[in-house]
């Protein structure tokens, strides 16, 4: 088993991976940060380079985009229907590092606002944006399970700063993943046992910013609740990332039945 960690998506990585060749497995490595570090730069809030940025500070609310992120943006869209708009990457995009008047921009903050019909985007109004923060990284950590899949390896983990996914078993065994109590960072809640399949934890503690000596999560809700943290295991890592992040804004969400909750703090 080969090991290789890395940064992305301002974050710490892991690969793990059963190979009989170590120049395969650094091979293997070297093409997921390079794919991974391709997307986190695409489509980066802030990066002036990226495809996002340059959507999101447009002269104009008809726009072609690339064929990735019309995909990554069809899939956005549909997620946000399915859970209601709990998941919504205009939301995030729009009200991203406002905590002032919500109530004039909010109007703006959803994915109505736009539609995209093949490789043409086009916005309503020039005030929505979008963040594919609770979506990039996940559809990430995919692609690397895709390639070490296409590459013929049937026991791997691959961690993007908490969003898991596996192939296969460890040594005969099921991954053994904790999760870790939002609380004490030193402790875990629970131990996931994990088969070719995806985990993905959402919650408030670790992810924030503090404005004005006050700390705001980076997940951006308009309703309170009590939940502080969920952990999702689904078929593939968007899934498991995206409902968790729904299932925080909204508790209340109906969950299809290939998404299990295996853990909630309140």
């Amino acid at each position: 088993m080969y090991t290789h960690k890395f940064e992305a998506f301002t974050t710490l990585c892991e690969l793990q991976l059963e190979s009989d060749c170590e120049s395969s497995a650094n091979i293997l490595a070297d093409d997921i940060l390079f794919h991974a570090k391709r997307l986190e730069t695409n489509y980066s809030y802030f990066n002036e380079n990226s495809e996002l940025y340059q959507i999101n500070h447009r002269d104009q609310n008809s726009l072609h985009v690339s064929d990735e992120f019309a995909g990554l943006l069809q899939l956005a869209l549909f997620y946000s229907e399915i859970t209601n708009g709990a998941f919504d990457v205009a939301m995030a995009g729009t009200l991203k590092d406002k905590r002032e008047n919500y109530e004039v921009i909010i109007p703006f903050a959803s994915s109505a606002c736009m539609k995209i019909d093949g490789n043409i985007l086009t916005f309503s109004n020039s005030i929505t944006k979008i963040d594919f923060g609770g979506l990039v990284k996940e559809y990430a950590v995919d692609q690397s399970m895709l390639i070490l899949q296409l590459a013929g390896i049937t026991s791997a983990l691959v961690n993007f700063g908490g969003d898991i996914a596996v192939i296969g078993t460890c040594e005969g065994e099921k991954w053994s993943i904790g999760i870790q109590d939002p609380l004490n960072e030193h402790e875990n809640i629970e131990i996931i046992k994990l088969e070719t399949s995806s985990l993905c934890t959402s919650g408030h503690s670790k992810r924030y910013k503090e404005i004005d000596g006050k700390r705001f999560s980076h997940i951006i809700t308009l309703e309170k609740n009590d939940l502080k943290q969920i952990s999702i295991i689904a078929p593939t890592t968007i899934d498991a990332g995206v409902w968790s992040t729904a299932l925080l804004a909204n508790p209340e969400l109906q969950l299809p039945n290939h998404i299990k909750i295996v853990s909630k703090v309140l």
